[in-house]
């Protein structure tokens, strides 16, 4: 199985996907994704990344109930929504949306890092660059075989609930969750700023 799209079609025409149709991400596919999000840069190529690939039903639908939650946290606490926006919101959730057939989940190790005074923070933020880049890698690879995905950050306001759900060890620390399958229907891209508007030249 090969993706026979131009990279700039596949970087065009990506758009974020929130409902998803039941059919399985073919294995075959899910190597290919987790074959690209190992192909990012790498910090110090370090690849301090790992990746928690969830299929099964049982645990995509308890995956999908945190979610729900993690999203009404960030609904109150953080984008500061209304009461009533954010009972709409959960009711579009337990409707279905984000519960996804694939999830992805990326964590990295802090045992690896070698810093433990001021440099902690550099070390750590390339570390978050080098697991971003492998996301966004498993996001267009994705995409180039048809296959949709969202990348969902509100984990990071539930990571213990996560931890112990997905079986990772102390020490890990999680940088999303990305939810891929088949769209529901087809996405459309939203506007960017054009690059002019968000670069110079020097």
């Amino acid at each position: 199985m090969s993706c026979e799209r131009g990279l700039l079609d596949v970087i065009g025409t990506r758009a974020s996907v929130r409902t998803f149709k039941h059919d399985p991400v073919p294995d075959e596919v899910v190597d290919k994704i987790l074959w690209a999000a190992t192909r990012a840069p790498t910090a110090g190529g370090r690849e301090n990344w790992f990746f928690v690939v969830v299929k099964s039903e049982e645990l995509r639908r308890k995956i999908h109930e945190l979610l729900i939650e993690a999203h009404s946290i960030y609904a109150r606490e953080i984008a500061r929504m209304p009461p009533e926006r954010i009972e709409r919101w959960r009711k579009l959730m337990k409707g279905g949306m984000y519960l996804a057939p694939l999830y992805i989940a990326v964590y990295i190790d802090l045992s690896r890092l070698s810093s433990r005074n001021e440099a902690f923070t550099a070390e750590f933020v390339m570390e978050i660059q080098s697991a971003a880049a492998a996301m966004e890698n498993a996001i267009l690879a994705a995409w180039c075989f048809g296959v949709g995905s969202v990348w969902l950050g509100v984990p990071l306001l539930m990571e213990e609930s996560f931890r112990e759900l997905l079986g990772v060890p102390r020490g890990y620390k999680i940088m999303g969750i990305l939810a891929l399958g088949y769209p529901s229907e087809t996405p459309s891209p939203k506007r960017r700023k054009p690059p002019e508007e968000v670069s110079k030249v020097v």
